[in-house]
Formats: structure tokens, sequence, C-alpha cells
């Protein structure tokens, strides 16, 4: 439970200036900015860039980066440049408000003072671990160790240690010193047996990895066994108030200490993680588990496209898979994963032992983005040799990018994977149909024309009218409020032109942001991106006077109507046109099927124009206010 209740976080927003906040971290650019409306524009203190992209406005609180994505009130803008969590941040700017803390109630002190114990038995803990591992006792651990190519000096940075074989030893040195049972209990340190006995050490035998946590402060150990029969081979420390597994990662501080500009590396154990380290890369591992939500919520902070780094083997394909299958809900255009895998028999030690640095960084360079390692995984559970096995494949993929819930990138791997069916398709061999009589061409005779035929009606028939298409994605300069409550929908569109398609990203970037929509302010916004094109047909729309979408003197609610309705049936054109064209391509190899389902295609094609035409949209005094004429 945080410390500060809602109102009081409501009134440091509302007290707060986002400028102010801001303003101390960045320079504004004078050019973009505007001062009288509080609208101001930087380069982005997250990211390096040479052209300001970075956006406050003082109405809204808010931030929002248009290059890199980071965005938020002025609490996040502290927690993010100052690396503190929250309540640190709501405090340091309420203090600078000159703001009165709010009392803090009996049950959040004792909260915090155990806290504060615990942390403290664990860093005496740390200590005494790496007094041991310098003892004559520790020999066994050092020469694992220095087996493992790891020097006096890896010991201190990477917070090493060992647990002499004595169920007392740690608890007597603790006591010793202060620290109570309970705590050391409490903080996993000591295990309580079930019969009621006296507590003795968790770990014994074993040489110690510290955890820390997002401020790299002790809160558990993970642990590896020094005989060679032991079990677990691993240990990690229980759940504490301190440390929980499932939201904690192995060496996490540092590599966000690191990871500005290279992607974090998500490694399988610790010695992976301190290989890593030491050679330059950025490097986290989870505790023991798979990946879990609150995990890569932590990776994401600090890096936008992790790598997940696997071993090669079928346990490690496996592990990936999990990962995927784990992500997939939570991915979006700022905030997604690759896939590496080493070669079989190798952990990234191994690799760095026998071919250096390079040889790693070979593999994450050839890492497999999300989209790509989808699609691999489910071409590769069955052979695509029949009409199911295929239709399987393309049923699978659906149901799981309909599972990521940005609607920007789930159109993006949409277009991937129709891409690289495409692909697989025209390159996978099929068993030939072969008809009782032929025509000229080798066609069936009667297919033979009647496929031709139908390949130019559907060619005719998913071609979208230029003007009309600049018309529909243009509406909301002319009526912005058509954005709200359908950005998802003005997301989905799929557009072939890259200016147009840029434009539409504008419009989207500036709703986002809270910021009035108009002509001057999405040149201004395209222009400061380098998007000279876009600029060009944004003026070229500007010269035009009437967008059938947004035609003075018609009621919003009518308008808002029919631009959704054109936005819905430009998809169903869409969704027909791809349906068609492998329906093209299998007609025109004689398949009888295809060709009565591409004629089924073909009509509903022609239905659908016709409702268009036939004035299926919204009207208002008896005319369909809508209706486009056709360009050719």
């Amino acid at each position: 439970m945080s410390r500060f209740d809602r109102s009081f976080i409501d009134d440091v927003l509302t007290r707060a200036s986002i400028l102010d906040v801001v303003g101390r971290k960045v320079s504004w650019d004078k050019r973009k900015s505007n001062v009288a409306r509080g609208d101001m524009w930087a380069c982005c203190p997250f990211h390096n860039e040479g052209t300001p992209s970075f956006h406050a406005v003082e109405s809204k609180g808010a931030y929002h980066c248009f290059g890199c994505g980071q965005h938020g009130n002025a609490i996040d803008f502290v927690m993010a440049t100052e690396n503190i969590p929250f309540p640190e941040a709501v405090e340091r700017l309420a203090r600078d408000l000159g703001m009165p803390l709010p009392a803090r109630d009996p049950q959040s002190v004792g909260r915090d003072d155990q806290a504060k114990r615990l942390v403290e038995a664990l860093a005496a803990a740390q200590s005494a671990f790496a007094q041991a591992l310098r003892s004559p006792d520790g020999a066994k651990a050092r020469a694992y160790l220095t087996q493992r190519g790891l020097n006096e000096a890896d010991w201190d940075r990477f917070g090493l240690g060992y647990a002499p074989n004595s169920r007392t030893w740690l608890k007597d040195r603790l006591t010793q010193g202060g620290h109570q049972i309970a705590d050391l209990v409490e903080a996993g340190l000591l295990k309580q047996p079930d019969d009621g006995g006296a507590p003795f050490d968790f770990f014994r035998g074993r040489v110690m990895f510290t955890i820390g946590d997002t401020r790299d402060r002790p809160v558990s150990f993970g642990a590896r066994t020094l005989d060679p029969d032991g079990q677990p081979k691993y240990l990690n420390g229980p759940d504490s108030p301190v440390f929980n597994k499932s939201r904690n990662l192995y060496r996490y501080a540092q590599a966000r200490a690191v990871a500005k500009d290279k992607p974090i590396v998500v490694a399988e154990g610790y010695m992976d993680v301190i290989a890593l380290e030491k050679v330059g890369f950025a490097a986290v591992a989870p505790l023991g588990t798979a990946l879990t939500e609150d995990q890569l919520g932590l990776i994401w902070k600090a890096s936008k496209r992790p790598v997940l780094c696997f071993d090669g083997d079928k346990a490690g394909l496996k592990a990936a898979e999990r990962a995927l299958d784990r992500a997939l809900p939570l991915v979006s255009a700022d905030r997604t994963l690759a896939f590496g895998f080493l070669p079989e028999g190798q952990d990234p030690d191994d690799l760095i032992k026998a071919k250096g640095a390079g040889a790693l960084e070979d593999v994450l360079e050839a890492a497999l983005p999300l989209g790509r390692f989808l699609f691999q995984r489910e071409q590769e559970r069955e052979p695509l040799v029949t009409a199911e096995a295929r239709a399987s494949l393309r049923k699978r993929l659906r149901r799981l990018t309909g599972q990521v819930t940005d609607p920007d990138l789930q159109r993006e791997l949409n277009e991937d994977v129709r891409q690289q069916l495409d692909a697989l398709f025209a390159a996978e061999p099929r068993p030939a149909f072969v008809p009782r009589g032929k025509g000229r061409g080798g066609e069936p005779a009667i297919m033979g024309s009647a496929t031709a035929e139908l390949r130019l009606k559907v060619k005719s028939a998913t071609a979208r009218p230029k003007r009309a298409l600049i018309d529909l994605v243009t509406a909301p300069l002319r009526a912005p409020y058509l954005l709200d409550g359908h950005e998802e929908v003005f997301g989905r569109l799929v557009l072939d032109h890259s200016g147009l398609d840029t434009v539409r990203h504008g419009l989207l970037d500036l709703h986002h942001a809270g910021t009035a929509i108009d002509f001057d302010a999405l040149r201004l916004h395209l222009t400061g991106l380098g998007q000279s094109e876009a600029v060009g047909l944004l003026d070229e729309v500007r010269r035009s006077p009437v967008n059938p979408h947004a035609r003075p003197g018609i009621g919003a609610d009518v308008l808002r109507r029919g631009w959704l309705t054109a936005l819905q049936r430009m998809e169903a054109e869409r969704a027909l046109a791809s349906d068609a064209a492998e329906a093209v391509s299998a007609a025109g190899s004689g398949d009888e099927a295809a060709f009565e389902r591409l004629k089924r295609l073909v009509g509903e094609r022609r239905a659908l124009r016709a409702e268009e035409v036939g004035g299926a949209e919204p009207v208002e005094g008896g005319r369909n206010i809508l209706s486009l004429p056709a360009e050719d």
C-alpha cells in the first residue's frame, strides 16, 4: 500500500508544473515551442536525438516523446530521470512545492521499520559471506570461482561469497552482531523447522550470489552447491517482506544503469549474467522461474527491445516459447522482445571463453524479432502439405496476433505474417489438381478464361480511389472530434502510400498527446520529424476546399457515424482483397473449389460497393452525404 492516498497524489500533480519539472532536465526548443499556450518541445532526455520530438503540455500536466514513446506526468518524470521509486518521487515533488507531508499511519511505520531491519541483516550476511570466501574454509569455493574465470576483484564487484557447511555459522555471527532471530527468519537467512525446533542457517556449503533490488540494496541470495551430488544445484532465498522472486531480477540495477543505448540481455542464470557483464553487456536473469509480467515490466523500463538469450537445446526453445506466450498480451510498439539462441551445448560463458565477445554479439545480432519467432514456431508445428494444415497455421497466427492489444503493432504483425505466409506458400510444394479436360495453356477449358476475367475483376474491385482515401484519412483535420473513441479503428488502417500513412500516424500522435489538431500543428509535427513527403501531401489537402467526411452544416453525430462506417468498410475491403488474391492464385492452378470461392468473394465485393453507392451510410436531407465519386 502506498504511503500517500489518492487525494494527496492528485494535489501534488495539480500543483506541480510539468513544464517546471521537465524544464530542469531539458532546454526548450524556441522555434517549435509556444510559451503562451504552455505547449513546449525539446530534445528527449531519455534517448539521443537531434530534432526535438519530446512534447510537454502544461494544461494536460503530461509529456510524451514521439521518438521513443516515453510518456507520463510529473511524478513519472521524476521517477524516470532520478531512478527513484514512486513514494520517493511524490515526497520530493511535495517538498519542492512546500507541501506538508501527511502523517504516517502506525502500520506503515511498522512495515518500514521492519524492512529497514531486514535489509540491514541481509547486508550483514553479505559481508559475512564475503569474509568466509577469503577464509581457509572457503578454499573450495575460491577454486570453483577461479575455474569459472572470476578473480578477487570480481568477487567484490558481483557480491560473491561463501556459506560454510554449518547449521548455525551465520546465525551465530549475526545474533552476536545484534540482529534478532525473528528478523533473520523473516529475511530468509534462517529456516524455522516444521517441528518448532530452533531455526538454522538456510544456506550451507554453497557459493553465494547477492540479489539486489531496483536500488541495489541486498534483499536475498542465490546459492550454488559445491557438492557434486548436492540438490538442488541452485537455490534462491524464500520470498520475504523485502523480496519476491517473481518481481526481482538478478543484477537489474546494474543493467539499468548501463542500458541507455544498448539492449538488455536476459540470460538464464547467475554465471551467464556475470560472464555477459564482464565483457560489456547489460544483462539480467530471472530467479529460478519463467519470466513473469512484473519482470518484463521492469526490463521494459530500462530497455525497449531486450534480447532473450536461450540455450540452443530443446529446453531453451521451450523456455523461449513460454516467454513469447507470456509477452504477447503485453508488447506494444515501444515494448517488444527479440529471441537469441546460443549454439547447442554452450552457455554465454562457454561461448565467450571459446570464441570471444564477438561471437556473443553475433548471436544477439541474429536474434529473431518477436513476429518472426512467432511465425517460425507455428510454422514448424506440422508439415504444411495439406489445405487443412495451411488453414490451421493461418488460424493459429490470427489467434496469437489477436492477443496483442496495441493496435499499431497488431496491424504491423498481421502484415508481417501475411508477407511470410505469401513467401512460404509460394515456395511450398503442393499436390497438383488435375482436371479431366484441358484448354489452351494447360488450364481447364471452362476455368481458364473465367479465372483471367476474375483476376481483372478482383484487381479492379480492390483498388481504392486515391482522392477518396485521402479524404477519409485527413477528415480529422477538419473535424478532430472524429478520433474521439475511434482511435483503434483509425489505427488499424492498412495504407500502401507511405506519405498518407505518416499523416495518419501524425494525427494519432497529436491526439494521444492532447494537442489541438489542425493543419498548422500537424505540419509542424511532421516537419520536425523530417517527413517531407507527408508535409507535401498535407499542403495539397489543405488547398482542397471540401472534405466529404467533414462537410460544414452537417451534424457531428451524422458525420461521425458515416466516417466510422467508411473506415469499417475499408477494413472489410482489405480482408476481401487478401482472400481474393489467395483464391485467384489457387483458381489459376485449376482448383475448382478456389474458383467457386473466388466467384463468391467477387460477389461480396460487388455487394459491398453497392451498399456504398446505394446509400447505406447515414443520410441527411434525403441524400447520401458520404457517397464518394469513383476515380480512375
